[in-house]
């Protein structure tokens, strides 16, 4: 298996979030409105019953997030969250809010969605986001700090589908 370096931004696009207004926001609703506390630290999805927010205003379309989408933290929320991944458990359900990043525009000749998602949480990606990160007492990432995080991964995207998928079934 050969393998080679890159750049994310070789390969994806980061979405920012939408700024919904807190006058909308409401105990219960259709719609969750995730934030970087609905990560992991390792990351992953979690839903944090209570202490989720709905959104009962208008919502852009284009924030409605569908299954399986890639998200990254690009605020340190809490200790180790920031550049964590999750993806998207159920579409029609969840919003992108501003503090999030939606991995799109993904060059599947270049990397594999699944493999991207494991290498997000790995120490080299977030060591790299963490180091570029601005702010004092909340830290922040941004889309073109994430685009210059360099990677080594199998030149075979077929490669990075097993490895994927050998990551997800254990």
């Amino acid at each position: 298996m050969s393998w080679c370096e890159i750049n994310l931004g070789d390969a994806v696009h980061v979405k920012h979030g939408f700024a919904f207004k807190g006058q909308y926001f409401s105990e219960s609703g259709e719609y969750v409105v995730l934030t970087p506390g609905n990560f992991n630290e390792e990351g992953g999805f979690r839903l944090r019953p209570g202490k989720d927010r709905f959104y009962t205003g208008d919502i852009p379309e284009d924030y409605v997030l569908d299954e399986g989408d890639l998200m990254v933290a690009m605020t340190e929320q809490g200790p180790g969250l920031l550049g964590s991944s999750a993806l998207i458990p159920e579409g029609g359900k969840y919003l992108h809010n501003q503090r999030l990043g939606l991995i799109q525009d993904l060059d599947g000749t270049v990397l594999d969605k699944q493999f991207l998602y494991y290498l997000f949480n790995t120490r080299t990606v977030r060591g790299q986001i963490s180091g570029s990160a601005s702010g004092t007492k909340v830290r922040h990432t941004a889309p073109e700090r994430i685009y210059r995080v360099k990677v080594t991964v199998p030149s075979d995207v077929t490669e990075q589908n097993r490895i994927g998928s050998f990551l997800s079934a254990y």
